[in-house]
């Protein structure tokens, strides 16, 4: 009972100091986006920042590479959960094979696929603040990173459910029937727990 009432107690907080966390980003931004890959908990994050914000602008970045299920995912969560859903693709870019995280163009894919759309996007919207869904079990540099800090490019950037742990997104997920994705693509990333290239830049 007593272990009951304390993961009772210790979702209520995560989820609470969530919700908080998104109101004082909201209340320190005049144009703010959520963003999104459209992955297996997505649904999550985009429903807890909806809830708040209904109108609030999510980027999705669509590097091109995406599988028809993340594509038909995307289309069937932008109509339940009625998303205001902004989509931007790499310029001028020719699908190819992902080069190896080793390969010295590596960085220079992500750059063209997935961080010049993002900060296009940024820019397009005159984005001040920028709600993200990272939490701290995805990989080590998301160890150490503060919920709120200032971006190179200025923009006030937000992790509300930093603290939150796999439990608490699965639970979140089921007591709000939100579906579950399929698995996404990044052709980015190369491996799990390797960041993309959009975290280390913002």
């Amino acid at each position: 009972m007593v272990s009951d009432t304390r993961e009772e107690l210790n979702y209520r907080h995560q989820l609470a100091m969530a919700r908080h966390a998104i109101h004082v980003a909201l209340e320190n931004c005049q144009n703010p986006i959520v963003s999104t890959k459209f992955s297996e908990e997505s649904a999550v994050f985009l429903h807890l920042v909806t809830q708040i914000k209904a109108d609030i602008p999510v980027v999705w970045v669509d590097t091109g590479y995406n599988t028809r299920a993340t594509r038909e995912f995307a289309r069937e969560l932008t109509q339940t959960l009625k998303l205001n859903l902004k989509r931007f693709e790499p310029l001028d870019h020719t699908i190819t094979f992902p080069p190896a995280l080793d390969d010295p163009d590596h960085a220079e894919f992500t750059h063209e696929v997935k961080i010049e759309p993002f900060q296009r996007a940024l820019r397009t919207l005159q984005a001040d603040g920028w709600l993200s869904s990272i939490r701290r079990y995805q990989s080590a540099h998301r160890h150490s990173l503060p919920t709120f800090h200032t971006a190179s490019n200025g923009v006030l950037k937000a992790s509300p459910i930093l603290e939150w742990t796999a439990e608490t997104v699965s639970r979140y997920r089921q007591e709000h029937e939100l579906p579950q994705g399929p698995a996404c693509f990044d052709p980015t990333k190369g491996e799990a727990f390797r960041e993309c290239g959009l975290h280390l830049t913002a």
